[in-house]
């Protein structure tokens, strides 16, 4: 699929040694809701955590975290062990984004095209033009996706920490 080629996305798991109904506790303590001013001050995890589904992303200050990978994940108790599974990945809502933006620029090369073949006097100047802005876009958007990279690594160690602050305590 365009979007597993497009988009970095990473399986997961993490175990947690609470009851399900602990973990989500433990770790929705710790996830501010969505348009809710975040726990402390700095970076912190934003989302929602239940038992079925699970979503969370890295939310920095000053900044739209449109591009920001997101976990996508559930709860389920393996042989009295409790497990998260699930993907990193970049925002569903903003996959479709970028697939449906690159999709009309590379409809507007293809129409451009035979616009082109139609009449020969037509110049080949546009449909380079729109090839590019389809490069252009493709590349920006890798590379949004690529400076968000850090963010799983961050966004891993996070989610562990939920477990491990509770066992301390």
């Amino acid at each position: 699929m365009i979007t597993g080629r497009l988009f970095k996305s990473e399986s997961v798991e993490f175990e947690f040694n609470v009851p399900v109904e602990q973990a989500v506790q433990n770790l929705g303590s710790r996830v501010a809701a969505p348009g809710k001013p975040p726990h402390g001050v700095g970076d912190s995890m934003v989302g929602a955590v239940t038992q079925g589904t699970t979503y969370i992303y890295r939310a920095v200050p000053g900044s739209r975290n449109s591009f920001r990978p997101t976990f996508y994940g559930s709860f389920s108790d393996h042989s009295g062990k409790t497990i998260l599974a699930g993907v990193i990945t970049l925002n569903r809502v903003i996959q479709k984004f970028v697939v449906l933006w690159c999709a009309v620029v590379a409809l507007v090369a293809v129409w451009t095209l035979i616009t082109i073949l139609n009449n020969p006097a037509a110049s080949w100047g546009s449909l380079a033009y729109v090839v590019f802005m389809l490069i252009a876009c493709i590349v920006f958007f890798r590379m949004m996706i690529q400076k968000s990279s850090p963010d799983i690594s961050w966004l891993k160690q996070e989610i562990r920490q939920s477990d491990s602050d509770r066992q301390r305590a």
